[in-house]
């Protein structure tokens, strides 16, 4: 208890709202949704279908995309009833909510100098099953929120729109407090001028969680009051699944040593060999080729990163004074970590990850 007393001061003293979490409160598992789930001849559908169209690479393919050759795939827009489909998977999976990386609908954002690539006039391609799940009745079995990607500024336009979004029932809350992740960027005006929008539109102040490993900068952004707690999006690094659980565990405790509570990491693997074969024109540098990966690869592995990071949360409960969990990923299926149902030998869907996440999910729950 004096540990617990201790690490909620600390919080105070950073100017933290304290959430804690109730002796009886489930866990709630999220996961990250990248959606790049368009067609060729579009900017990111064309870096889809080219990583991915390998035949060697169909364990991976997801299960909507259609097969037009040995290596060569298109993923179709979908209607509101398909991808309701894959909303179905995902609440099947035990998960409570998705995270989207949440992009300006509008294409003629300058981003931030520091992080400009060729993708920024094309990020509006990517928030079309964000705009589906909100419109979709089963909004109510399974939440959304927001990742925000920093390094892009941002219309006030579209953070009106997401702080108006963060009001209704099936937008994802910390108590009452809307849930938003915010990443890859050291800077914390982003979070801010979102701080100031939901104050004029009458929401609730976001419970920002900053995805970063770095403690200091975690504990900077804290004292500003620009950031709540802290995550990350995804780890990569070399060794087996199980190697990487136990990295898990350390880049959590790392992030708890910034003073600020922790909202805990979850892995499913990372492979990006994909993207090694076919680099994505965004990506600055390319994918480290020397380095080994590995991804769950059965029930087993999925069981074993969640038994260890709920005994890790019970022995950091101080740190961890929210229910909730995000899971690196449902659908980075480029990137080597995903639960959405993949196209199976036989041509239909695969289910097992989504039957072995659930597994994870419930252990998480207990």
């Amino acid at each position: 208890m004096a540990l617990v007393m201790k690490n909620l001061a600390s919080m105070m003293v950073m100017g933290v709202a304290a959430v804690t979490l109730s002796a009886v409160a489930e866990i709630r598992v999220g996961a990250v949704d990248w959606d790049c789930a368009v067609p060729r001849g579009t900017y990111f559908g064309n870096a889809t279908a080219n990583s991915l169209g390998p035949e060697h690479w169909r364990d991976r393919t997801p299960y909507y995309a259609k097969v037009l050759g040995k290596d060569k795939i298109n993923i179709p827009y979908r209607t509101l009833k398909e991808y309701e489909v894959e909303l179905q998977y995902a609440i099947d999976a035990g998960l409570d909510y998705l995270a989207y990386c949440w992009y300006d609908r509008n294409p003629n954002q300058t981003p931030d100098p520091e992080h400009a690539c060729s993708a920024c006039g094309h990020l509006q391609e990517i928030t079309y099953e964000r705009l589906m799940h909100a419109k979709s009745m089963l909004r109510e079995k399974i939440h959304l929120c927001a990742i925000l990607v920093a390094a892009h500024p941002y219309s006030d336009v579209e953070l009106t729109d997401l702080a108006l979004e963060m009001r209704e029932p099936w937008y994802e809350k910390v108590g009452d407090r809307p849930l938003v992740y915010y990443g890859f960027t050291q800077k914390g005006d982003v979070a801010q001028r979102l701080r100031k929008i939901c104050r004029k539109v009458g929401a609730a102040d976001p419970y920002v969680v900053f995805m970063n490993n770095d403690p200091k900068t975690i504990a900077r952004l804290g004292a500003e009051k620009a950031v709540d707690a802290a995550c990350s999006y995804a780890q990569a690094c070399s060794g087996s699944f199980r190697e990487m659980v136990d990295v898990m565990l350390e880049r959590n405790a790392k992030r708890a040593s910034s003073g600020l509570p922790v909202v805990p990491h979850l892995t499913t693997g990372w492979d990006g060999r994909p993207r090694i074969e076919h680099p994505t024109p965004w990506t600055k540098g390319g994918y480290n080729p020397t380095w080994t990966y590995d991804s769950a690869k059965n029930e087993e592995e999925f069981v074993l990163a969640a038994t260890k990071l709920k005994t890790w949360m019970k022995e950091h409960a101080a740190s961890c004074p929210t229910d909730h969990v995000l899971a690196f990923a449902w659908n980075e299926f480029e990137e080597g970590g995903w639960i959405c149902p993949n196209i199976g030998a036989d041509g239909k869907p695969d289910t097992r990850r989504v039957k072995w996440f659930k597994a994870a999910s419930d252990i998480l729950k207990k």
